[in-house]
């Protein structure tokens, strides 16, 4: 296998952003609605962006977009306190660069979002693509955003990888027809089990940087 286009997951892939966004998600949910989650509350929520999210889940309907907003101001605000920079997958993106790979990034994250976990994070200018949850019709496991970003890239699907740490990003992956890969190497992973069989399973960062080493 040849790799020239490498596909991110985001959350629980590239960064853990999940404990931020829980903490956020708790604060708007209890000033605006009243209610308050435990982590696997919030969690339960996932799928949409934060804005669906909040939309789906608010029963207060003309709090939604004040409630929003406070997320977002949360977010970036206490983004530093709950989300550590990881230095080996920085490294990891800049030898794919080096390589002279294209990188994309699908996620189910708002782009109001992801772009301050860009910026906060050191991966601004690394990506030669990146799809967020509202900008596709259809949500992974749909392969939409993976399919968008391989047309983009006019990329040879054999020369292509989706890394995800979710059985759905496998499942997204094997829909587009190109390889996958599912990861465990941060300390939070959205699935325990991958059913979805990917062809790859790495518990660390530098298991993927060895396979490229042979990638010539």
């Amino acid at each position: 296998m040849q790799l020239r286009n490498v596909l991110f997951d985001f959350d629980g892939t590239l960064a853990n952003t999940l404990p931020l966004t829980v903490h956020a998600m708790q604060i708007v949910f209890k000033k605006y609605e009243g209610r308050t989650f435990d982590h696997d509350g919030i969690v339960s929520m996932f799928g949409p962006t934060e804005e669906g999210m909040i939309a789906d889940n608010f029963s207060n309907k003309e709090s939604i977009t004040e409630a929003t907003e406070l997320y977002f101001e949360l977010y970036e605000k206490e983004h530093y306190n709950f989300v550590e920079k990881n230095e080996e997958i920085i490294d990891l993106l800049h030898l794919l660069k080096d390589q002279g790979m294209k990188i994309g990034v699908i996620t189910g994250k708002a782009r109001r979002s992801y772009l301050i976990s860009e910026e906060k994070l050191g991966f601004k200018g690394l990506f030669d693509s990146v799809i967020t949850g509202d900008e596709v019709a259809r949500p992974k496991p749909d392969p939409e955003g993976i399919k968008r970003t391989l047309e983009k890239f006019e990329a040879d699907l054999d020369a292509s990888i989706y890394v995800g740490d979710a059985n759905g990003d496998t499942l997204a992956g094997k829909a587009a027809g190109i390889h996958t890969a599912a990861v465990q190497w941060l300390p939070v992973s959205q699935s325990s089990a991958f059913p979805a069989n990917p062809e790859f399973y790495w518990k660390k960062v530098s298991q993927f940087a060895e396979l490229l080493k042979n990638n010539q």
